[in-house]
């Protein structure tokens, strides 16, 4: 079983570094003939509005954390902020942003760490639902200058099969007689209100898709209603991307140069753009939740 185990991860490891290399060759080869010295700041407004927006981003994810400690009986625990940023930590290093209750569970006692991953999982499913429902909501509403069109008739459907799980999958998963699952469904029923963390992520989402703009306008691309539409859809397909390390750095770049591409927008602005978002909204937040963490544990 170890053995098993162990080559499976070799696998998935190997898997994963040829995926990243085969998008780092896609970003470089469509960027290898550019003049990056050219590249300079537009509107600075704009990029220091997308930079401020980083702490109302994460806002959102702290009052998500909130509903779960909260439902822990934890809500006055002087490690909360603590473990909220070792998972922002977590989130960033490990292999998908999920991670993120890796991070959150070391701070509390071993028999609430089973519910701190169930109900993180549930939030963090909150986010990948919005993320899937208005990135295919985009593609319904895309002009012709992108090639996939999806039937609204198909759209409709899917998103009534996605909210249902989201919304009543435990009460279809319990009638399987696994003690496991049935455990898991339990504390679901009895977590915070899903309906409040599909909203907190709503609005974080939103702020996603503002900064975005933002840091496209920065770099000089105009932002217009097919602009946001194209953004819809760049978040979209880096949700359903196979997850790498650090906050899937060059996937992003490489599907935004791919999908703006489409439409005929000029390159360099869009991977700063995206370099940009992911500085603002990974690793700057990981830095400093590094710095925080450290601090406490002194």
């Amino acid at each position: 079983m170890f053995k098993t185990n162990y080559f499976r991860s070799k696998r998935t490891l190997l898997f994963k570094v040829i995926l990243f290399c085969g998008f780092l060759y896609l970003l470089i080869s469509r960027c290898q003939k550019l003049d990056f010295s050219k590249i300079e700041i537009e509107s600075y407004w704009a990029f220091i509005g997308c930079l401020l927006l980083t702490p109302i981003n994460w806002f959102f994810e702290w009052l998500k954390w909130k509903l779960i400690i909260e439902n822990i009986d934890e809500k006055y625990n002087s490690s909360n902020f603590k473990a909220f940023s070792s998972g922002i930590i977590s989130s960033f290093l490990t292999p998908a942003l999920s991670g993120n209750f890796l991070g959150r569970m070391l701070f509390y006692d071993k028999s609430k760490r089973w519910n701190i991953t169930i109900l993180s999982s549930v939030a963090n499913f909150s986010q990948f639902l919005v993320a899937i429902l208005f990135g295919f909501l985009a593609i319904t509403c895309s002009n012709e200058s992108f090639p996939v069109k999806l039937n609204l008739y198909v759209f409709i459907s899917f998103s009534i099969v996605l909210i249902i799980v989201y919304f009543f999958g435990e009460r279809i998963a319990e009638k399987m007689q696994i003690k496991q699952l049935q455990l898991v469904c339990d504390q679901i029923r009895k977590g915070p209100s899903r309906l409040k963390f599909l909203g907190l992520s709503l609005f974080r989402y939103i702020i996603f898709i503002i900064q975005y703009a933002l840091a496209l306008k920065a770099f000089g691309i105009d932002v217009v209603f097919e602009t946001i539409n194209y953004i819809l859809i760049v978040f979209l397909l880096i949700t359903l991307t196979p997850s790498l390390f650090f906050g899937k750095i060059m996937v992003r770049e490489s599907i935004a140069v791919t999908i703006f591409g489409i439409a005929g927008y000029e390159i360099i602005p869009i991977v700063f753009a995206s370099f940009t978002t992911w500085f603002f909204n990974l690793f700057l937040p990981a830095a400093i939740a590094l710095l925080i963490v450290k601090k406490t544990s002194r």
